[in-house]
């Protein structure tokens, strides 16, 4: 009989793809989630612990362990090790047998001296990644499961529902400047012209000062008219844009395995256009189930964009529902989360 884990989680907030596992477990096991304060939506079956910055980062380690001495957590798993990186310092030093890491693209591809220092360490622990080159990376030292993050697909399946009056363009990854979304934002400006009929919607976690910095660079431009600013949406916004949407975009620079937003569009047999980094080669083919161009390759992307955009409908049905029998063939959110479970069983009798 499979036991019902104590499973505590070091995760941030703001992360679809550590929402939607944390929030699966959460139905099957005791969850504790430590995160930083902006946090996507509570639950009320998951025990949140906020992790506070600034001055307080000296003290993390500290709070956090006596934290794990008081809930006795069966499993400690670690969604990206560069967010909270001095709790990571400590448990890959101190809690090795009992902790799992999912290193993400962000932390093995853009580290800065630390992160590196800490990649260093990371010998004999286990890792769980999506990732084939993340995978490739920590193998030789570590005991490393290929799992991939998974898609919802009867949440996500296209409907004929329209109600925008223009044809959207998603851009939902967020305004970090890993997500390279100025690249986008630069070939709207240079082609303003040519692109009114479209609307390009960019959606994701952002702060008050890069919402002024996007806004100013909007209005500078005259650029209103064709780009909306959004935040984080709720579930239900969020798909009304996807399932509205013409081309779901991604210019990220970080990536490892698919992106959630991808792959939710791929699911939803949206046209996407990625940048051709890392593992999306290995999810996209060119022409035949979605799009890639050259990564921070500028006129690349706008050739790339306007070839989509003069695609008869008959062309894009047939790539949107081959972009939809990749993800049902290859990352079903909850077959993925069934092989999780019992690797999280396995993990526990050895630990």
């Amino acid at each position: 009989m499979k036991k019902k884990l104590k499973i505590l989680f070091l995760a941030p907030g703001t992360s679809s793809h550590s929402f939607k596992w944390i929030d699966f477990f959460s139905k099957k096991h005791e969850i504790h989630w430590f995160c930083e304060a902006s946090l996507r939506s509570k639950k009320d079956n998951i025990k949140f612990y906020k992790i506070r910055n600034g001055i307080y980062f000296i003290f993390q380690p500290i709070i956090f362990f006596i934290k794990v001495l008081i809930i006795k957590p069966d499993l400690i798993h670690v969604h990206s090790i560069s967010k909270n990186l001095f709790i990571s310092f400590f448990v890959v030093i101190f809690l090795k047998k009992k902790v799992i890491l999912n290193p993400w693209g962000s932390d093995v591809f853009f580290p800065n001296k630390l992160v590196k220092y800490l990649q260093r360490l990371i010998k004999n622990n286990i890792i769980f990644t999506d990732s084939f080159i993340i995978k490739k990376k920590f193998e030789k030292k570590n005991e490393v499961f290929k799992i991939n993050f998974g898609v919802d697909l009867n949440f996500f399946n296209k409907s004929n529902n329209k109600s925008f009056k223009k044809k959207i363009i998603f851009c939902p990854r967020g305004y970090d400047p890993i997500y390279n979304q100025f690249l986008v934002l630069n070939f709207i400006k240079n082609h303003k012209d040519e692109l009114k009929k479209f609307l390009f919607v960019f959606s994701g976690s952002i702060h008050k000062q890069e919402f002024i910095f996007f806004k100013k660079f909007i209005q500078k431009n005259k650029l209103e008219k064709i780009i909306n600013l959004k935040g984080n949406l709720n579930k239900i916004e969020y798909k009304k844009y996807l399932l509205n949407s013409f081309l779901v975009i991604s210019a990220s620079k970080s990536d490892a395995g698919l992106s959630s937003s991808i792959a939710e569009a791929m699911s939803s047999k949206c046209l996407v256009l990625c940048s051709n980094n890392r593992d999306n080669p290995y999810w996209i083919k060119n022409g035949l189930n979605g799009f890639l161009f050259k990564d921070n390759d500028a006129i690349d992307f706008k050739k790339m964009f306007f070839y989509i955009a003069s695609l008869s409908s008959s062309k894009t049905a047939k790539i949107v529902l081959k972009a939809r029998r990749t993800q049902e063939k290859k990352n079903n959110f909850f077959l993925e989360m069934s092989k999780v479970e019992k690797l999280y069983n396995k993990i526990y009798l050895k630990s």
